[in-house]
């Protein structure tokens, strides 16, 4: 009975922050399978629009990030003590992975997206930071599927 009761008072919480897990999730998986072969196919220097221009990821990514980061801590403070050990262990891992997922996403946007948008960078340039960018983001990619691992599977009970 305290699995129900548990399941029934983290759901509306869990059913937000796994909507916001899967927008990261998908957002990242499709800059892996679309735009960054794009990108490494042809390393056009300048060819990402501004940081705040019309269909720049930012507006995309800045204000679901943080606020999924939020639920994510907000869930495992909320209601750590009422869940069992294992799944506040669950809890402190897909936290961990949205930690190295944020991270690695902040390096990414400060150091390797200002490359691609300089027009005087090189097509060398861009194609070795678009390799960069496969390498790290699908590193983001797996540590943000985890996450929606860890906090949506012992919801299976």
């Amino acid at each position: 009975m305290v699995e129900i009761e548990v399941l029934r008072r983290t759901r509306k919480l869990s059913v937000a922050l796994t909507a916001l897990l899967g927008m990261w999730f998908f957002g990242n998986l499709y800059e892996q399978i679309v735009w960054n072969p794009q990108l490494l196919a042809d390393p056009r220097p300048g060819s990402l629009v501004g940081e705040l221009a019309w269909g720049s990821p930012v507006f995309y990514y800045l204000p679901w990030v943080p606020i999924t980061f939020i639920a994510a801590a907000a869930l495992r403070v909320r209601f750590g003590a009422a869940v069992p050990a294992g799944v506040r262990r669950a809890w402190n891992l897909g936290l961990g992975a949205l930690a190295v997922g944020l991270a690695i996403k902040v390096v990414l946007v400060t150091r390797v997206n200002p490359v691609f948008r300089d027009a005087a960078a090189t097509s060398a340039q861009v194609h070795d930071n678009a390799v960069v960018w496969a390498f790290a983001n699908g590193v983001v990619v797996l540590a943000v599927a985890a996450a929606l691992y860890f906090f949506t599977a012992w919801r299976r009970v």
